[in-house]
């Protein structure tokens, strides 16, 4: 089925400030069968906004692994899309 990637996940990493988003991570399944995607966005206090980081995955299995071990590094809030 083509189309526009479909988002199927967002995170959310906070450091001290609650109202500053450290990181942005999202997961998006490309419609035309192609695979996964995982976009990284970083926004260090100190060194400003990072370049978006995306990483394609041929199978969701790889981009939720990608997704887990980004997890890893602090506390994220995650948000499933019926929720967004």
């Amino acid at each position: 089925m083509a189309g526009f990637p479909q988002l199927r996940e967002a995170g959310w990493l906070y450091g001290d400030d609650p109202y500053l988003p450290l990181a942005l991570v999202r997961l998006f399944e490309r419609m035309d069968g192609t695979g996964w995607e995982v976009w990284l966005d970083v926004n260090h206090p100190r060194e400003g906004e990072k370049p978006l980081t995306v990483v394609e995955h041929p199978d969701e299995e790889s981009a939720r692994a990608e997704l887990a071990r980004l997890y890893s590094t602090g506390e994220w809030r995650i948000r499933q899309p019926d929720a967004l």
